[in-house]
């Protein structure tokens, strides 16, 4: 692996490259260029673009839930980015588009498998878009967030949904630090998903707060 970095004024940028090799799958160039550009001194701009390579595991190839034939999920990512820093508010939006070729999912409904509770699977073409707003401000020893994700997850073959995955995430959170310790709250919420690729089966949606 390889990597630049650049700085001059109000202009940044990033450059990387990275070379695996897998004694199965062969060999695998990945990289990734960004650039950031500070509009003013709180506000800055940034765009990326790159590619990612991942092999699946052992765990996913040969376990009860397994599927032996799945091949390495290979991705072309691009980002677009402003974020805002102000004392102590902070404020971002990140819009991105992800295309994944072989994505490795888990289908609950998966015919054939060791196990009932279904197997990994293979989507061949997916896409993952959306946007990412995030948010956080500090009142003296307590900092409060927020970010939420809205993003279309879709199988591009079938048009459908993208199993196990959902439109929309929302996290609210609050750190108090007081006397070396740091003590927090989040509440983290998912809406529906589908637990099929065919999306026959509805999983709801769910809630989870964190102490």
């Amino acid at each position: 692996a390889l990597g630049y970095g650049f700085v001059q004024g109000p202009h940044s940028l990033q450059l990387h490259v990275r070379h695996d090799r897998d004694s199965e799958f062969g060999g695998k160039t990945t990289g990734s260029a960004a650039y950031g550009y500070a509009i003013t001194p709180s506000l800055r701009f940034t765009a990326s673009a790159g590619t990612a390579f991942r092999v699946p595991t052992l765990y996913q190839r040969f376990s009860e839930y397994g599927l032996a034939s799945l091949k390495p999920e290979s991705s072309r990512n691009i980002e677009l980015g402003l974020q805002y820093t102000e004392g102590a508010t902070s404020a971002g939006i990140v819009a991105y588009r992800n295309n994944v070729q072989n994505l490795i999912v888990f289908d609950g409904t998966a015919k054939g498998c060791l196990s009932s509770f279904g197997c990994y699977s293979s989507t061949a073409r997916a896409r993952y878009q959306g946007v990412t707003l995030s948010g956080g401000h500090r009142i003296g020893d307590v900092t409060l967030r927020a970010s939420f994700d809205f993003q279309d997850p879709i199988d591009l073959e079938t048009g459908n949904q993208l199993a196990r995955r959902a439109r929309r995430h929302g996290t609210l959170g609050a750190d108090w630090r007081v006397a070396g310790w740091t003590l927090g709250a989040e509440l983290q919420t998912s809406s529906r998903r589908f637990d099929d690729a065919a999306n026959t089966v509805k999983l709801g949606g769910y809630t989870v707060l964190n102490l």
